[in-house]
């Protein structure tokens, strides 16, 4: 039987590499391992949707559960998502039946596929996937940023489907952002090799190390300089020497919120930190306060935050 703890451990992004390894083979065991560890990963999103406690606590809660519980904690999911603030629905008219998940502002959410690819999806971000794999590939959409671990299949490939343009891969670690509220299309390769594609052709292929990014339909492809900004599927937002107008980009797409710069100039210092996302973007705006020097204010009927 897999210990509760450990579940819980990777449900937070904190378990190492060959405890990873060690749930998935438990998974693979059987399907009563496969419904115990879908359960037990609803349970965990509905308490920490639905409640701010720490993890401890958390813990404690989960030793609890019984059948009754567990309905109780599926009638809490319910009700938050009538409320908007957690979705996750079966859509049985687009995509031949793909189960859809968004990503509540400054959130963050794992999950493994059918095929056992586990995927990080970002804050804001809309993820959808089939329950089974079709027999000649394995298709997701995205909108938004999500990091994939996919597993092997070289007959049955994988392919990452955004507005702005496809990544196929047969197995490997890679990052995709792809909002398409702001148009960008950046893909970065940490092992294996992905190829990526623009209405059907083929722009490039990446080696590990290596991003691209896709601007005025011109594909860049540069070498990755900066593993910090892939901390979010560690729950944390990483700057290096970046000034204050890109991190309030940053600070928008991650708390779905807008920021607008009154001020007529900016102060050009740089900044390197990093913050959690559970402490929200006031938390983040009072430390950066500490180094660039500026004020701002929010407007919470707007959902505005002006830069003065």
């Amino acid at each position: 039987m897999m210990h509760k703890e450990l579940l819980y451990k990777f449900f937070e992004g904190k378990a190492s590499i060959d405890e990873e390894k060690q749930i998935r083979r438990w998974i693979n065991q059987s399907e009563e391992n496969e419904d115990i560890f879908l359960q037990e990963r609803l349970t965990y999103d509905a308490i920490i949707f639905a409640d701010t406690q720490t993890y401890d606590n958390i813990k404690a809660k989960s030793r609890k559960i019984s059948i009754w519980t567990f309905s109780t904690v599926a009638a809490v999911m319910l009700l938050l998502i009538v409320s908007g603030m957690y979705f996750f629905n079966i859509n049985n008219n687009i995509h031949n039946q793909y189960n859809t998940i968004l990503v509540p502002p400054g959130q963050r959410i794992n999950l493994i596929l059918a095929d056992q690819t586990n995927v990080w999806l970002n804050a804001n971000t809309k993820f959808e996937y089939p329950s089974q794999f079709s027999k000649r590939n394995r298709t997701v959409y995205l909108d938004g940023e999500a990091y994939f671990d996919v597993s092997k299949n070289s007959k049955k490939p994988f392919l990452v489907k955004t507005i702005s343009g496809d990544v196929r891969v047969t197995g490997t670690k890679f990052n995709v952002e792809a909002y398409s509220k702001i148009g960008n299309f950046e893909t970065s390769l940490f092992e294996g090799g992905v190829d990526i594609y623009k209405d059907e052709e083929k722009l490039a292929s990446l080696d590990p190390n290596q991003k691209s990014s896709l601007t005025d339909n011109k594909l860049l492809i540069s070498e990755i300089s900066d593993t910090d900004a892939f901390l979010w599927r560690h729950g944390l937002i990483a700057f290096q020497n970046k000034e204050l107008e890109e991190i309030l980009l940053s600070l928008e797409k991650y708390f779905d919120i807008n920021i607008k710069v009154v001020s007529e100039k900016l102060p050009q210092h740089t900044y390197s930190g990093k913050f959690r996302q559970a402490d929200g973007i006031d938390y983040a705006l009072r430390v950066l306060q500490r180094s660039i020097n500026f004020k701002y204010e929010r407007d919470d009927s707007t959902n505005t935050i002006y830069i003065i």
